[in-house]
C-alpha cells in the first residue's frame, strides 16, 4: 500500500517537472519570437549594413550584370548602405579596397519604379587606377563631364541587350511580415543562426529568393546582429553569398538627382571603347613585362 502510494507521489512529481519543462520551454518561445518579432519590425522601417559578398554566376554564358562586375573586378568585396520599404542605396567595394579608406566602385540606387548604376563613379574610379599606374594616360581619359548616373534602360542600350537584364526592381519586393516568414535549413547554413525564408511580391519562376541568416545570440543581445545572407535572382542567373551585421535604422534614401542624358550615352560608348582599349594595352604591357627573362 505504502509502495503504490510512492508510486503515485512520484508520478505526480514527474508529471509537475515535465509540465514544468514544458512551460519553460514555451516561455522561452514566445520571448524568443518577441525578440525576433520586434527585431523584424524595426528592420521593416529602415536599416542600415554593412556586408562582404560573393557573386556567381549560375550559368555558363555570364549575363550581362555579372560580366559587367567581373569585367571590373566587382564580384567579390564589400558593399555598405541603407534600406528602406521603398528604396536600396548601396556602394560596392571589390576585394583588396577599404570601405572607410577607398572610394568604392560604383554605386547603386534601386526603388520600385527604376535601377540607377553610377557610372560617373565607376569611370573616375577606373580612370584614376589606369593613372596612378600610367600617368600619361590622363591625357586620353577626360574628366567626368556627364551626369553620374545611368538609367536601366540607358545601361541595356550601351551593352546592347534587353531592358529587362539590366533592372533589379524585384530585388526590392520582398517582404519582412513575420506571419509569411518560413524557418529554412540551407545546405550551407552557419552554426548558430536562425534562417528565414522571405516573400516576395514578385510571382512566378524568375522571382528573386532570399533566406535571411540571423546569429541568435546577436538578435537577443544586440542591435546589429550578424546575418547570412543568401540571394538568388534567376531573372540575372546570378547566386549571391553575403554576410556581416546589419543595423536596424531611420535611415532616408533618395533618388540620385546627377542623371545621364539620353543623348549622352553616345558620348559613354566612346569613353567605355577607350578605357577598354587602354585596359588591353595595360594587360599586355604587364604580360610582356611577366614574360621577360631577368636581367
Amino acid at each position: 500500500m505504502a509502495s503504490s502510494h510512492k508510486k503515485r507521489t512520484g508520478l505526480r512529481a514527474a508529471l509537475i517537472v515535465l509540465l514544468c519543462l514544458v512551460l519553460v520551454c514555451a516561455v522561452a518561445a514566445a520571448v524568443l519570437y518577441s525578440f525576433v518579432s520586434r527585431k523584424i519590425k524595426a528592420f521593416q522601417s529602415g536599416a542600415s549594413f554593412a556586408l562582404d559578398y560573393t557573386i556567381t554566376s549560375t550559368e555558363a554564358a555570364p549575363p550581362a550584370l555579372y560580366a559587367l562586375l567581373d569585367k571590373f573586378g566587382g564580384t567579390t568585396g564589400s558593399l555598405t548602405g541603407q534600406y528602406t520599404p521603398r528604396a536600396v542605396q548601396l556602394a560596392l567595394y571589390p576585394t583588396g579596397t577599404s570601405t572607410v579608406n577607398d572610394a568604392p566602385l560604383t554605386r547603386m540606387y534601386i526603388s520600385e519604379e527604376e535601377t540607377l548604376y553610377d557610372a560617373g563613379q565607376l569611370y573616375n574610379k577606373l580612370r584614376s587606377t589606369v593613372v596612378a599606374e600610367y600617368p600619361l594616360a590622363s591625357l586620353l581619359l577626360p574628366g567626368w563631364s556627364l551626369g553620374s548616373y545611368i538609367s536601366q534602360d540607358q545601361l541595356a542600350t550601351l551593352l546592347g541587350v534587353d531592358p529587362t537584364a539590366t533592372s533589379l526592381q524585384q530585388v526590392n519586393d520582398f517582404q519582412l511580415d513575420l506571419k509569411q516568414l518560413k524557418t529554412v535549413q540551407p545546405a550551407n547554413a552557419k552554426e548558430g543562426y536562425l534562417y528565414l525564408q522571405l516573400p516576395n511580391l514578385a510571382a512566378g519562376e524568375d522571382a528573386p529568393q532570399l533566406i535571411l541568416g540571423i546569429e541568435k545570440q546577436g538578435l537577443l543581445k544586440t542591435l546589429s546582429p550578424k546575418v547570412h545572407i543568401l540571394l538568388d535572382v534567376p531573372a540575372h542567373h546570378i547566386h549571391a553569398e553575403l554576410t556581416g551585421t546589419v543595423t536596424a535604422a531611420q535611415t532616408v534614401v533618395t533618388a540620385p538627382a546627377s542623371r545621364m542624358q539620353d543623348s549622352d550615352v553616345e558620348s559613354l560608348v566612346q569613353l567605355r571603347k577607350t578605357i577598354e582599349s587602354i585596359v588591353q594595352f595595360v594587360q599586355t604591357a604587364a604580360q610582356s613585362d611577366a614574360a621577360s627573362p631577368a636581367a
